[in-house]
């Protein structure tokens, strides 16, 4: 019988819906991380970099984290110029929404290693901060309902990451005070801040490298990092426009197609 990671990558690559979750849901953090792991290596394209989500505050005590990682893969990276619009498919009958976030990129290799590490040592290891855009997705219409034990085991519920204008004085000025929107078809659907009471792209990134140490992974010079939602999660439709917006910066503006078959 197949596994629950092979039934999740043949849906992706047939662009498929699946009815429900395709199989025993895990119980523990570590057995839905081992089931990402297994689609990892099934995906035939090398990890990018990762987004970054978070645990609901009722579930933090239940799975001692208070946040979750899945990987994006280089043909899910879009790097997108002010001005220019990036056509990204999704699944038709899946789960479809969009994030503002911050992306981080990543400026030399960070290995893995079993000492924690601190956010001192991990700054001088980023070399840029974006405005961002998260294109959730899974074959599963119902994967947040269910919550992070599906989420982190179909990819963390991404698609895509775009990577928009770069944001200035974030070095020296940190995230704090920047405000965030989205904006679909052109409306105004949700506002907030790049630093929420979660945390800010920052202790997201430290949560991440750390996060993958346990799992044998590093960040290589590049990749990317999705640092959380700051608006919300915004569903919506093929053929609709999604712009994110970091106030003071161009906007990242995204249009969505359907998928086919791999």
């Amino acid at each position: 019988m197949p596994s629950i990671a092979q039934r999740f990558h043949v849906a992706r690559r047939d662009a498929r819906p699946l009815p429900d979750f395709p199989g025993t849901l895990p119980d523990t953090l570590a057995d839905a991380y081992a089931i990402q792991e297994e689609a990892i290596g099934l995906w035939p394209d090398a990890v990018a970099g990762w987004k970054v989500a978070s645990i609901h505050p009722d579930l933090r005590e239940r799975f001692l984290a208070a946040r979750l990682a899945g990987p994006v893969f280089s043909r899910g990276v879009y790097r997108v110029a002010p001005g220019a619009v990036a056509q990204v498919p999704v699944i038709r009958g899946g789960f479809i929404a969009v994030e503002t976030e911050i992306g981080l990129v990543v400026g030399a290799d960070i290995a893995p290693r079993p000492a924690p590490w601190t956010l001192a040592e991990l700054l001088p290891y980023l070399a840029s901060a974006h405005v961002a855009m998260e294109i959730a997705g899974s074959p599963l219409p119902t994967i947040n309902d269910i919550g992070p034990m599906a989420v982190i085991s179909d990819f963390g519920n991404n698609t895509a990451i775009a990577i928009g204008a770069e944001i200035p004085g974030w070095r020296t000025d940190g995230f704090e005070g920047l405000k965030t929107q989205m904006r679909i078809d052109g409306k105004l659907i949700g506002e907030g801040a790049a630093v929420g009471a979660n945390g800010g792209p920052l202790d997201a990134c430290l949560f991440l490298a750390n996060h993958l140490a346990t799992r044998g992974r590093g960040l290589g010079k590049g990749d990317v990092i999705s640092a959380g939602a700051t608006t919300g999660v915004h569903p919506l439709e093929i053929g609709q426009v999604a712009e994110a917006v970091c106030v003071g910066v161009p906007p990242l503006t995204v249009l969505l197609g359907a998928r086919t078959a791999a």
